[in-house]
């Protein structure tokens, strides 16, 4: 058996600068229509699109509609009762003391009491947090005695539905992330879900307190997906959609690159999300022979377009995104075929050899 390696190589390339300031659709979305005659290869070429470099304002707040939604339970009723933690900019997770530089915008424990009272429960309802253990301890006011706090997580495919009382953003919401809590997922039975707050099978109800059993934190979006609606050949696993089931194993994907992002909240002196390819790390091989029209999208690890702040944010430029992605024609590296690892070019070499 004769093996030789197939490397690429780039017959010629092109730069094309993105502002998506302008033509979005559907929220974030930016359609792009490409030139064909520009954007084509014949025969034995293939076309491969690469990342090279992504700009974003981080106009987005790090507590909104995607983490901030919980649940009081009373299951005498039964009856669920939402909770929202207001959607802003949170800095650290308590009130700073009163000696020190003043804080800048609420703690994440105030938008929780907040929360609570704005459902209707006592003003006197309290939220602390412990910088060693990295956890929340919530005392509320006016809890149902056999009331519990409740998470959910329940992906848009699984057969119970959401009860009375619990809305669609908050039925897949990544609440429980910020609290460090337990959710409630694919499978539960659509009578009792699971106390958020539960260590060891059993969890505190009424008027508590609520320990978080894991440690909390001031944001849920660690990267920001760059997605694309071209037929890559590129996979992912199936947690970063909520339409997927939860299984395991590997689905097509149309993730084209995953930007990280440095800081869990705002911050004036770095309110930019940067990134800089130097290595082709993000980039895929096309199985077509023109590009028409393709569309790019920003999103979060589990497939939701970045929250907006307000309605019509992304339309109006205020969400907007800069990429720069590099257009390349390759062709296959291969030997001349006189010079190709073969019997017929091998043998009079060596004259010594016998073809087994």
């Amino acid at each position: 058996m004769f093996v030789y390696n197939k490397n690429m190589i780039t017959k010629y390339q092109r730069s094309v600068f993105l502002n998506s300031e302008i033509n979005t659709q559907q929220g974030q979305i930016q359609r792009l229509n490409f030139p064909s005659s520009s954007f084509n290869v014949s025969q034995n070429e293939q076309m491969q699109i690469t990342l090279s470099s992504f700009h974003a304002r981080r106009n987005w707040y790090n507590i909104n509609q995607t983490n901030g939604i919980f649940y009081v339970f009373d299951p005498a009723a039964p009856s669920y009762t939402e909770c929202i933690i207001p959607a802003g900019n949170y800095m650290s997770f308590d009130t700073p003391a009163a000696v020190g530089p003043p804080a800048v915008g609420a703690s994440l424990c105030e938008g929780i009491v907040s929360a609570l009272v704005n459902a209707g429960y006592g003003a006197g309802s309290t939220c602390t947090y412990d910088a060693n253990t990295r956890k929340l301890t919530i005392t509320p006011v006016g809890f149902p005695a056999g009331a519990y706090i409740v998470c959910f997580q329940v992906k848009s495919n699984n057969p119970v539905g959401p009860p009375i009382g619990v809305s669609d953003e908050g039925y897949f919401n990544d609440c429980c992330e910020i609290f460090g809590a337990k959710d409630t997922r694919d499978g539960w039975d659509g009578i009792t879900p699971k106390n958020a707050f539960e260590i060891g099978g059993v969890g505190p109800t009424g008027a508590g307190p609520y320990i978080t059993p894991f440690v909390a934190q001031l944001n849920t979006l660690e990267c920001i997906y760059v997605l694309c609606d071209l037929h890559s050949g590129n996979f992912q696993t199936f947690g970063f959609q909520k339409g997927l089931p939860n299984q395991s194993g590997l689905t097509p994907t149309q993730i084209f690159a995953r930007i990280p992002i440095r800081k869990a909240y705002f911050d004036p002196d770095d309110e930019f999300v940067d990134y800089q390819d130097n290595n082709d790390n993000f980039s895929m091989f096309l199985h077509q022979t023109q590009l028409s029209q393709v569309s790019f999208s920003i999103c979060d690890d589990k497939g939701r377009l970045i929250p907006e702040v307000a309605p019509f944010q992304a339309k109006e430029g205020s969400l907007s995104f800069k990429m720069c992605i590099k257009w390349r024609v390759m062709l296959d590296d291969l030997p001349p075929s006189d010079k190709k690892l073969t019997p017929k070019n091998i043998m009079p070499q060596y004259g010594n050899l016998t073809l087994v």
